[in-house]
């Protein structure tokens, strides 16, 4: 019986530090296949929140379960439940944005200059969770609500005027994600690149939680970020490795024709 083949594994590799991908980088027909599962189930739930705001499931959950959770959380630990806006802090727009310059900028800085242009692209993160929200708001928001929320006017942020998608869960997964995915670039060691990969992992889900946590979102908003950004961050990393793959192929042409 044949085995699942390795996402991770790699047909072509190269010393040269540009086309260098490490032991934990997966394979572009690996993305492309989480991709084309993903686009299709945000596009049913982007159908579903455009008409309406919440299942009774939900409602029951964060009334029942969230709520007082919260409470006791608050009244008996507070200092859990500061931590606990901490970690959603690390996926506000601010941190996010700042995170994408500083590792664009170190990136540059050690020569990779493919790396800060994937990291860069990264930040489409920002206009895919603003589209999403101006096209799904219930109630409809104008365009010019959306940009005074995107600048907090008023103390009016954007989950003020559209929770779908949950933004911190969408920012979180693109640049937690990208992050991790350059550390496995950068390495040929693959548990190092595994263990970023579970790192990054552990931050998305615990600030889509959180957010829930702090009454913020309801679950399918969380949902919609990650899936959102999951999506986006398959289609970026499949991209960039095919990219490698073609550089890597056509190097090898011409060493070839060289040596005939």
């Amino acid at each position: 019986m044949r085995r699942i083949p390795d996402p991770t594994s790699r047909l072509v590799t190269s010393p040269d530090a540009r086309d260098w991908l490490g032991g934990a980088v997966p394979s572009p027909a690996a993305a492309f296949m989480l991709s084309l599962i993903l686009l299709p189930t945000l596009f049913w739930l982007v159908a579903l929140k455009r008409t309406t705001t919440y299942l009774l499931p939900e409602e029951w959950l964060m009334q029942n379960v969230v709520a007082p959770g919260q409470t006791w959380i608050e009244a008996n630990l507070p200092v859990v439940d500061i931590a606990l806006t901490a970690v959603s802090a690390l996926g506000s727009g601010w941190f996010v944005g700042l995170g994408f310059a500083f590792c664009g900028l170190l990136a540059l800085a050690r020569g990779r200059r493919d790396l800060a242009l994937l990291l860069a692209i990264g930040t489409l993160a920002f206009p895919m969770e603003w589209a999403l929200k101006y096209f799904v708001a219930i109630p409809s928001i104008t365009f010019p609500d959306l940009v005074s929320a995107m600048f907090n006017v008023k103390g009016v942020g954007l989950d003020d005027i559209a929770v779908f998608p949950a933004g911190h869960a969408l920012r979180a997964t693109v640049f937690y994600g990208l992050v991790a995915f350059c550390i496995a670039r950068l390495s040929s060691d693959r548990r190092q690149g595994l263990i970023a990969y579970g790192v990054a992992l552990t931050l998305i889900v615990a600030i889509g939680l959180v957010r829930i946590y702090l009454n913020l979102h309801y679950p399918l908003d969380v949902l919609g970020g990650w899936i959102a950004g999951a999506a986006l961050l398959s289609v970026l990393v499949a991209v960039h490795i095919l990219a490698v793959d073609e550089r890597m192929s056509a190097a090898l042409r011409q060493r070839l024709a060289t040596g005939a």
